[in-house]
């Protein structure tokens, strides 16, 4: 400590010979050495926590986790012609686009709503469906299974399969 302020004093000093216009004295000087230090041994004592107060262990689970649906699987259940969502179901709609599962998943892409885990099509902001926010189809309604199913198959990559 008293080393830093004597360079602190002499930085000082400095600054203001040179201020004046006078030459800084030169100081020599030496940091002083650390002393040496030994904490004495501290003993701290855990007590053991009560078991009941100590909560579970998490389950872990082993078996197979169920597979995200394929896109032709979430077309044929959810947007074909006939279903729910029958984003083919008329010329009014998008017929031609998406008259089967490669063509509507590459119309989509195509319009930015499939993008692998971060499709646009199952966000809450972004999507163009009902079950998620959207405006298609138009009077359409909400579908949690669909939803989910949707939600899974994007975690999974989003695949054109």
């Amino acid at each position: 400590m008293g080393a830093l302020r004597l360079a602190s004093c002499l930085t000082t000093l400095a600054l203001v010979a040179c201020a004046s216009g006078r030459q800084a004295p030169a100081v020599a000087w030496k940091a002083a050495e650390p002393a040496h230090f030994e904490a004495p041994a501290v003993r701290v004592e855990v007590a053991a926590p009560d078991a009941s107060s100590v909560p579970p262990a998490p389950v872990e689970t082993t078996g197979p986790q169920p597979e995200a649906p394929t896109w032709s699987a979430i077309y044929a259940r959810y947007l074909a012609p006939g279903t729910e969502g029958g984003c083919a179901r008329s010329r009014t709609c998008h017929a031609a686009a998406m008259n089967d599962a490669s063509s509507a998943y590459s119309w989509l892409a195509q319009r930015g709503y499939i993008g692998g885990t971060q499709s646009a099509l199952v966000s809450k902001t972004n999507s163009c469906l009902h079950w998620f926010g959207g405006n298609m189809p138009p009077r359409g309604g909400t579908n949690d299974e669909a939803a989910r199913d949707l939600t899974a198959w994007a975690a999974a990559g989003a695949a054109n399969n």
